[in-house]
């Protein structure tokens, strides 16, 4: 997925939002947890970031070394994981998307890498309604 511009995204989150609702029974008019993710090879980058994004409201969970997944030895990339429980529509998620990517490259960041979303308090549980960018193209 493109996180450069807002259109582009509509109907693949759409799509994605109507399978939680379908198949999860999610009510997407409530709160839910927000998980947005940025990638780079410098963690000192990647955590002032993740400072400036607590300061505004964000909780800074904690920077990951990312693994192959074959090998699973070290990429030299780090994952910043950072999330937020907050009501979106598409357009709105979208916009956030472009947001961060926008943010990635002002800390010149590699990559604003994607998010997911799940039910308040469903922290422990793994995604499925996830969108990598690597993945959507």
């Amino acid at each position: 997925m493109n996180f450069t511009d807002t259109e582009s995204q509509i109907e693949g989150i759409e799509k994605i939002f109507a399978n939680a609702v379908e198949e999860d029974n999610w009510d997407l008019a409530k709160p839910m947890l927000y998980s947005y993710y940025f990638v780079d090879d410098n963690v000192d980058k990647l955590e002032k970031l993740g400072i400036n994004l607590d300061e505004e409201g964000y909780d800074f969970l904690d920077i990951f070394e990312l693994g192959d997944e074959e090998t699973d030895e070290s990429t030299g990339e780090y994952l910043l994981h950072i999330d937020k429980i907050e009501i979106h529509t598409p357009r709105s998620l979208a916009e956030r998307n472009v947001e961060f990517a926008k943010l990635a490259e002002k800390y010149e960041l590699k990559t604003y890498d994607g998010w997911e979303f799940g039910e308040v308090g469903d922290e422990d549980e793994d995604y499925d309604d996830e969108i990598d960018e690597d993945e959507a193209e």
